[in-house]
């Protein structure tokens, strides 16, 4: 019951995350044009206040599912890596249809392309650095456990 809790409390905080950062990249992303919180094609397509809600509203979707998906890595049964697999599999599952339907990448293929190309660098980075910290972390239990056995010789 607890993996429950955990799922929908961080689906919960995933939501107001997305929507706060899916707003403010793309007023990043559009300052050039005037501050919008909408992309202008979306706003061209379904008008500002439309717009605006469904890119809040699917934001928040995106940050509900991804940050959620993120109880992968509570499961003991998955490795690091088979867990940031199965989380960049929802992760782009997820980001790509919505990145499409809001106009981030421009609904052309080179768009998703590009996203999936710096997604998957990105995790590739994580990875390596959770890898490298569990590492060390395990190399210094080892040598606190192998200090220990020694000093009771």
């Amino acid at each position: 019951m607890t993996a429950i809790k955990d799922l929908i409390r961080l689906a919960a905080v995933g939501f107001v995350l997305g929507m706060i950062i899916g707003d403010i990249m793309v007023v990043a992303f559009t300052a050039s044009e005037g501050i919008s919180l909408a992309a202008p094609e979306l706003i061209e397509e379904f008008g500002y206040v439309p717009a605006v809600i469904l890119q809040t509203l699917l934001s928040g979707v995106l940050g509900c599912i991804c940050f959620g998906a993120t109880i992968v890595y509570y499961k003991d049964e998955y490795n690091l890596l088979e867990a940031t697999c199965i989380h960049m599999v929802i992760a782009f599952f997820t980001l790509i249809p919505i990145s499409n339907f809001l106009w981030w990448t421009g609904r052309v293929m080179e768009g998703n392309i590009v996203v999936l190309a710096m997604g998957i660098c990105a995790y590739v980075m994580i990875w390596f650095s959770v890898y490298m910290s569990y590492r060390i972390q395990i190399q210094k239990i080892n040598e606190a456990l192998e200090r220990r056995n020694s000093g009771k010789k």
